[in-house]
């Protein structure tokens, strides 16, 4: 049995079972019309959700009295369908971290503050499966709350998804993709030459430099038997995949091997015969 305690949307309420424990309840119309005290019938709940981490629980609690319900309850609801889609459960500090970012989009909106992200682009390549649960994030924040956040905004809760789905930290996951935007610039700046954002020569580029520091993260080496002719054949990009891997080492204090950085002057040469 679960007992409203509030009701967030029409969707989402936070609730206390019947051991008087707090928790967020979900479900298809299980706060309209409720009030505090009111019983939810259970064959209506998609998913209950309790705080288990204590320090969670104390910033979820502060979160509660600072922003606004619905933008709790509309959270609570993207984290459900990005759990469906991606069939995973997410990171409990999602819970406080998007709620928090999206109140204050919404309140830069509202001071007439435009929201920019200059890594737009690469996050949509990078996490394209996040990305457009975002943008379908983005729509239901917009219809419900009556807001016009731009499509920058997806990029944001792009990463904060893939942060709390691979549990690898937001200020990690930002890092590299800032890294990516600046390894994509220093390619463009030798090339000579804008590359498409939309071509496919783009996506596996960035997709490549992903894995490659992914690898260079976790420290799993990579082979290369074509390496020789790499740098035989292909001497331009091989000396613009170093100049890349350097910036790479700079950033994450490891070096790039030079199987990797073969890999990357693969991709550049690619670059470099369509120009």
């Amino acid at each position: 049995m679960y007992q409203v305690v509030k009701v967030l949307n029409n969707n989402v309420c936070m609730a206390k079972d019947d051991k008087s424990v707090e928790c967020v309840v979900i479900g298809k119309g299980i706060g309209f019309g409720k009030r505090p005290g009111d019983i939810i019938e259970e064959d209506k709940l998609e998913k209950i959700f309790y705080v288990q981490e204590d320090v969670n629980k104390i910033k979820f609690s502060e979160l509660m009295e600072e922003i606004r319900g619905d933008v709790i309850g509309i959270t609570e609801e993207i984290i459900t369908m990005a759990e469906k889609i991606k069939g995973k459960k997410l990171n409990e500090h999602i819970h406080i971290a998007l709620a928090d970012h999206i109140a204050f989009a919404i309140e830069r909106v509202n001071m007439g503050i435009d929201i920019k992200n200059p890594f737009n682009m690469e996050i949509k390549a990078l996490y394209k499966d996040d990305y457009n649960i975002a943008l379908k994030a983005l729509e239901l924040i917009n219809q419900r709350l009556n807001i016009s956040l731009p499509e920058d905004e997806a990029g944001f809760i792009a990463l904060h998804l893939h942060a709390a789905l691979e549990n690898a930290g937001l200020s990690n996951t930002l890092k590299n993709t800032r890294l990516i935007s600046q390894l994509v610039s220093i390619i463009e700046n030798q090339l000579g030459k804008h590359i498409d954002r939309d071509s496919i020569d783009y996506l596996r580029l960035v997709t490549h430099l992903r894995f490659a520091i992914d690898r260079l993260e976790k420290n799993t080496p990579i082979a290369n038997e074509l390496l020789a002719s790499i740098k035989k054949k292909f001497k331009r990009a091989y000396k613009i995949a170093m100049q890349v891997s350097k910036v790479i080492e700079n950033t994450l204090g490891k070096r790039v091997p030079e199987e990797e950085v073969g890999y990357i002057a693969i991709h550049i040469q690619r670059l470099i015969n369509t120009i």
